[in-house]
């Protein structure tokens, strides 16, 4: 493989791991998708593990802004009742939007 193949790949798929935060609250699909379609990496659900919302890896994008004791969770942003849930259960707060997931922090 060529040295420049070599970047572009490594490029695209670094890329794709890495979240796109630029997005807003509207869900633009409303089914289910994967975390990882929306570069995110989950742990576990939360809170339980009947729940959609799940306990995600900080993105090094939001590193700055999640420190111990707290962490993150994402929902699918089409599951408004979930997000109000968190907020009022939880006291989380909505941090950012990666492409079909709502991310909240949790202290």
């Amino acid at each position: 493989m060529r040295p420049t193949l070599c970047a572009l790949l490594f490029a695209a798929l670094t890329g794709a791991c890495s979240p796109d935060l630029d997005h807003n609250a509207a869900p633009t699909i409303f089914t289910y998708t994967e975390t990882g379609i929306s570069g995110l990496r989950e742990i576990r659900p939360y809170p339980t593990s009947d729940d959609v919302c799940q306990e995600i890896h900080t993105p090094k994008e939001l590193k700055s802004e999640v420190a111990a004791p707290s962490f993150l969770i994402a929902c699918p942003k089409h599951e408004k009742g979930a997000i109000e849930d968190r907020q009022s259960i939880d006291g989380a707060k909505v941090i950012a939007h990666a492409k079909h997931w709502t991310i909240l922090k949790i202290d």
